[in-house]
């Protein structure tokens, strides 16, 4: 642990000043966060095999229409009017090949996604393929990031409501008091560098292991394609059990980056397969990609993503944040302006 967290130092001295947040890997650097990988799929695919989860993304095929219609009401979009228009390297492209919208998932209503209603108990459900292992935090990482669940903080972009779900990989269970932490570049690939500043916070899981973000698409920016950072801790646990990144179709990301706030981005764009670190993230059994649908008929009227995330809530080895209290560099200050 204290060796990758020196490692994680490391990249941020090395890099500081420069525009890329996660800067290339060496091949043996590589190789242990595949390794690392490797140790969490093969734990996924046991989970995946067991009697209680054969019957894979019940959940998240339930019916989504009304809240779906809620949302469009609320957002003054024409609901009768309404049509939808329409991950190693081997692996990714396995799922890359796949499209991840879902025409038939049309809300944004925990009860809806997770098939479940509040008043029942939770019990052993199916956790869905699509399983998030741990990562790599990148030097903007920021401890102290304060509970919402609105991040935009008056960020312009495409509007994206978020919704996840974190199941313990032990009981494949959902778990309840979870503290989940996301973070994210806006459109034109910036980062607040304050942990109080914009699309950062963090939220509470329910009993039914369901939290919901309201926050905007996130933009690139050099080597990077579009993704979204996770940390999870447990409840009342200071310990991270588990990070990852969140990444979306190519075909969705062109379309968003066609858009007015992201055409201000002068980075060049880095697709899903020629990403650094999405490659690694992806195998045979896990598929590092948002399932998404349109919420109205134009991109401006934003989209609805969500992901289930598998976790190891109780293993001691994952690797921590890089210490909060470190010296600042020149690429900290930089992140402030």
């Amino acid at each position: 642990m204290a060796q990758f967290n020196i490692f994680v130092l490391a990249l941020v001295a090395i890099f500081a000043g420069c525009a890329l947040a996660h800067p290339e890997l060496s091949d043996r650097e590589l190789a242990e966060y595949q390794d690392l990988v490797s140790q969490n799929t093969e734990a996924l695919g046991r989970c995946l095999e067991s009697p209680e989860l054969q019957t894979i993304n019940a959940r998240i095929e339930a019916d989504r229409t009304a809240a779906l219609k809620h949302i469009r009401q609320a957002r003054g979009i024409d609901v009768g009017a309404s049509r939808l228009i329409p991950r190693n390297k081997a692996d990714l492209l396995k799922w890359l090949g796949i499209n991840h919208r879902h025409q038939d998932q049309n809300t944004h209503d925990p009860q809806s996604i997770w098939h479940f209603k509040w008043s029942d108990k939770p019990s052993r459900q199916p956790a869905g393929c699509i399983l998030t292992p741990e990562s790599i935090y990148g030097p903007y990482w920021l401890e102290g990031q304060i509970e919402r669940q609105n991040i935009r903080d008056g960020k312009p972009g495409i509007p994206l409501r978020l919704a996840m779900q974190v199941i313990d990989l032990n009981t494949c269970v959902p778990i309840h008091g979870a503290r989940v932490d996301v973070w994210h570049a806006g459109a034109v690939g910036e980062y607040s560098g304050k942990a109080q500043g914009f699309l950062r916070g963090w939220q509470p899981s329910s009993p039914w292991g369901t939290i919901d973000y309201d926050t905007i698409f996130p933009g690139h920016y050099p080597g990077r394609s579009n993704h979204i950072h996770v940390a999870m801790r447990p409840y009342n646990s200071q310990k991270v059990a588990h990070t990852g990144m969140l990444y979306f179709d190519d075909a969705l990301i062109h379309r968003v980056e066609n858009t007015t706030e992201y055409l201000k981005n002068t980075a060049t764009l880095t697709e899903n397969k020629n990403d650094g670190f999405a490659p690694a993230a992806a195998s045979s059994t896990y598929d590092p990609f948002v399932r998404w649908n349109w919420i109205g008929t134009k991109a401006e009227d934003g989209i609805l993503a969500w992901i289930a995330m598998g976790v190891n809530a109780s293993n001691p080895n994952i690797p921590q944040p890089p210490n909060s209290r470190r010296k600042r560099s020149m690429f900290d200050d930089h992140l402030d302006h």
